[in-house]
């Protein structure tokens, strides 16, 4: 069993059509040399400071750093990379208004780091959903090997039932050369690998929800204000300054995307409407009715 493999700047559909089949595929060339060299230029005196985590899930020989899309230029441009938000539109586009990033977390595993239990990301949200909720996209700064901590995947197994785990003969490691990523969906079975080498193995996992959903990590603290407003719109946009109709995440009935632009925001404002075009069309029947 391998993961289906495509070369970045193909055409999506086959990305789909395999995360559809397998929950998950590995896109190869997207980044290349000098991007990878500004990555480890942006993101090594930070690793060579930040303390290793402390718990079963996370680990006790890994590093984490959240919040990547505000510390790192390079990260920015990987949260828009083109495949990808297609993949997020095929699969989250459908059962909501936008989606969003829910996190974007370095994660370097370390020498004699244990192997993460197998799960699911979507429990994150507890409710019963018959379709992607989240979508995770794991770009590799080192090479993902099976010795050093290749994250482990089930293929398949986003088509099982929900208390259906995985055996080890069900499991497969994503190897691949830095500059790739593998995409995953939220329903699929997997978990980091163990790093029996003496090199830590680094990636950048970079997630995406449903708009209407809280996000894991919150970005509205996680990144700075002046921060986010010299981000591009669409970046501005996916961090969740954008409401998402019907009225959820306005403030004082205004966009916030408005208030990241700059422009300024009245004492006393008037509330507007955020709805869906059908709901704004099914109240003005309604009041023409009336």
């Amino acid at each position: 069993m391998q993961l289906q493999k495509i070369k970045h700047g193909t055409s999506s559909k086959k990305a789909t059509e395999a995360l559809e089949k397998d929950g998950a595929v590995i896109v190869e060339g997207a980044l290349n040399s000098s991007q990878l060299e500004a990555l480890e230029e942006e993101i090594s005196l930070r690793l060579a400071q930040t303390p290793n985590c402390e718990g079963l899930f996370h680990g006790y020989e890994t590093k984490r750093i959240g919040g990547m899309i505000g510390k790192s230029e390079m990260c920015q441009q990987m949260a828009l990379d083109r495949t990808v938000l297609d993949i997020m539109d095929h699969f989250l586009l459908p059962n909501c208004a936008r989606y969003q990033i829910n996190l974007t977390q370095l994660i370097s595993i370390g020498p004699g780091e244990q192997r993460q239990i197998t799960h699911a990301d979507d429990p994150l949200f507890p409710f019963d959903n018959t379709y992607e909720i989240m979508i995770n996209v794991m770009w590799a700064i080192d090479d993902f090997t099976k010795e050093n901590g290749g994250t482990h995947l089930a293929p398949g197994s986003h088509n099982w039932p929900r208390d259906r785990m995985a055996t080890e003969d069900e499991m497969i490691q994503a190897e691949m050369p830095k500059g790739s990523y593998v995409v995953w969906l939220g329903s699929l079975r997997h978990g980091g690998g163990a790093n029996d080498t003496g090199e830590p193995r680094r990636g950048i996992v970079m997630s995406y929800c449903l708009g209407w959903l809280r996000q894991s990590e919150n970005q509205y603290l996680a990144i700075p204000v002046e921060t986010v407003r010299s981000f591009p719109e669409r970046l501005q946009e996916l961090i969740g300054y954008r409401v998402h109709e019907p009225n959820l995440g306005m403030v004082d009935g205004e966009d916030p995307l408005q208030w990241i632009r700059g422009g300024v925001k009245p004492e006393f404002p008037a509330f507007k409407d955020h709805l869906p075009e059908d709901m704004n069309d099914q109240l003005k029947k309604y009041y023409e009715g009336a």
